[in-house]
């Protein structure tokens, strides 16, 4: 008996000295993280991430570096954010377009349900359906009517194939039943300088680009894509008030890869949303036409479903292809 103490104190004090020599476990985040945005540098996603990235620094207590991989209507960024270790050090800021591929291609290389977690939603706004100053309409009901009687002679702009506009574009077109001619570009900016030539009559923009090209006489703001009309350009109606239902909007949400510890997911979430709390980032967010969201991973996962079953029927519906 007096041996089986000995061994069972001399197994407890090893098992202390142990203890006491481990290194700590590491606390997350010990180093820099990164935020992957998949489109180009100055676009308005690009701009939202640079914000929120240095808001969000403040309470990891690290850098937050915005990493612009653009291409294929953000499906390059997604990929790689997949790709990386999951550990929390790499995020995806992305766009409705990661709900609008899920239902134009069958072709990705990722299931982004499966291999993404959702974070948090960050923000939302609407988009603005603009016209060339010198197109005979000045408003939706005077478009509609202008595009039924010259069917396939008007052309409108988006910044991709697949992407949330390109969409948008089509779910107006199916609702409006009217035949305007698809133009996709490689992003926003192409599609300015085609409105400002004339090879397209019309374009859906986010509303801060929209703003600056109706300021600078580029363009005519007709209407908000959202179901309402938003208060950062009030005297706007709404699509949808000229065609009953019609309701896109544009929103900005990080993800991490799945397999991302959940005690991790739950740290960034939970600063996230602190940070979409903040009154000065809700007044910044304001200044550019967008709404704070900051919600749960589980919030978030269920509007992103909805989100991908609205287009998928919408698809299906139509028919659209993608090309």
């Amino acid at each position: 008996m007096n041996i089986f103490r000995h061994i069972v104190a001399g197994f407890g004090a090893s098992l202390l000295l142990l203890c006491a020599t481990a290194p700590a476990q590491a606390q997350f985040p010990e180093r820099p993280v990164r935020i992957v945005m998949p489109y180009p540098a100055g676009s308005n996603g690009d701009i939202s991430a640079r914000f929120l990235g240095q808001r969000l620094s403040l309470r990891l207590k690290q850098p937050v570096i915005v990493e612009n991989r653009a291409g294929a209507g953000g499906a390059v960024g997604t990929q790689a954010v997949i790709a990386s270790p999951a550990d929390g050090y790499t995020m995806l800021l992305h766009s409705p377009a990661i709900a609008t591929e899920v239902a134009m291609r069958d072709d990705l290389p990722y299931d982004m349900r499966k291999s993404l977690a959702p974070v948090s939603m960050v923000t939302i706004g609407a988009n603005v359906l603009l016209v060339r100053p010198d197109l005979p309409v000045k408003s939706m009901a005077e478009l509609i009517a202008y595009a039924k009687a010259n069917p396939g002679k008007l052309n409108h702009g988006s910044p991709g194939i697949n992407s949330s506009i390109h969409l948008s574009w089509e779910l107006f077109k199916s609702m409006a039943g009217v035949n305007i001619v698809h133009i996709p570009y490689k992003g926003g900016a192409p599609s300015y300088q085609g409105l400002a030539t004339g090879e397209i009559q019309m374009i859906i923009d986010p509303l801060p680009t929209a703003r600056t090209l109706v300021a600078a006489g580029k363009a005519r703001a007709l209407a908000v894509t959202t179901a309402a009309p938003s208060e950062f350009w009030p005297e706007l109606p709404a699509i949808g008030d000229t065609v009953p239902g019609y309701d896109t909007s544009l929103w900005l949400g990080l993800f991490v890869p799945a397999a991302t510890p959940k005690d991790v997911q739950a740290r960034l979430s939970s600063d996230v949303r602190a940070v979409m709390a903040e009154p000065e980032t809700r007044e910044w967010l304001s200044k550019r036409g967008a709404s704070a969201v900051g919600d749960t991973p589980d919030e978030f996962r269920v509007k992103l479903d909805a989100e991908v079953k609205r287009w998928t029927q919408m698809v299906q519906a139509t028919g659209i292809k993608t090309n």
